[in-house]
């Protein structure tokens, strides 16, 4: 290695700019030396800081934390930050296999639909637990139970299921049925695998008194069994151009027994 090379020389080898590479200078992260009209040149030194610098914010460091470990931080510190950063990435990661899962589950609800407002199909589910949480909504004077959605503890990730007594609200002959809450952790509740009659909607929560007397006379016709707990999942929304507003989409299911 050269004992000096030059900025012009860096920014071709190193893929930087020297708008980067002054801006580090800015910061304290590595110095230049000067010579004649101004040209810049750096020490082995320097380079070496340089290449150290790359390596890490190739591993997801920020600039403070390679500042610190540029100055008086100790080794053990670095490995403090890969794991943190470990920590990050899994996070990152795990939300883009949810993210992939959502778009998706999206793109094949939307080509079931094709030109209908409603789809009835039976279709195999996985056992999923839940959290039960003692929370209920009247639909008719909540029809988005948004009111369960508390944005101070919003979390996109947490998705949520609503629970009824299936026969109970149909014996109502109206919309003043009651669902209860169930997020998607972990916990006491068991939906367990199997088939489970299915409807999905563009009607939202409001108009799901319809689509559970759709579901009724299908199971009827088809003289299936079913257990009684229906369940409901918002799934998603739409902006409608006919009708000028955001459409939820649900997703309704009950368990052929």
């Amino acid at each position: 290695m050269k004992e000096y090379i030059s900025i012009r020389d860096i920014v071709k080898s190193m893929d930087l700019t020297t708008r980067t590479l002054r801006y580090y200078e800015e910061i304290g992260l590595i110095k230049a030396s000067q010579e004649g009209r101004g040209n810049r040149f750096y020490s082995k030194e320097e380079i070496n800081k340089l290449i150290y610098l790359n390596e890490l914010k190739n591993r997801g460091f920020s600039l403070k934390e390679i500042e610190g470990l540029l100055g008086n931080k100790c080794c053990n510190q670095k490995n403090i930050y890969l794991k943190s950063r470990v920590e990050e990435n899994e996070k990152t990661i795990n939300y883009l296999k949810w993210q992939n899962e959502k778009i998706e589950e999206e793109m094949d609800i939307i080509e079931k639909f094709g030109l209908e407002n409603i789809f009835i199909n039976i279709e195999e589910m996985p056992l999923r637990r839940y959290f039960t949480v003692k929370e209920s909504n009247k639909i008719f004077n909540d029809p988005d139970v948004e009111s369960v959605w508390n944005l101070e503890n919003y979390d996109i990730m947490d998705e949520k299921t609503y629970g009824g007594d299936f026969e109970k609200i149909l014996s109502k002959e109206s919309d003043e049925y009651t669902l209860e809450l169930y997020p998607h952790k972990n916990g006491d509740f068991i939906l367990p695998e199997g088939k489970y009659l299915v409807a999905y909607s563009r009607d939202g929560l409001n108009k799901q008194f319809e689509i559970f007397k759709k579901m009724e006379i299908f199971l009827k016709e088809r003289e299936l069994k079913y257990e009684n707990r229906v369940y409901v999942e918002n799934k998603f929304r739409i902006f409608c151009k006919r009708e000028r507003k955001v459409i939820l989409i649900t997703k309704a299911f009950i368990k052929i027994s």
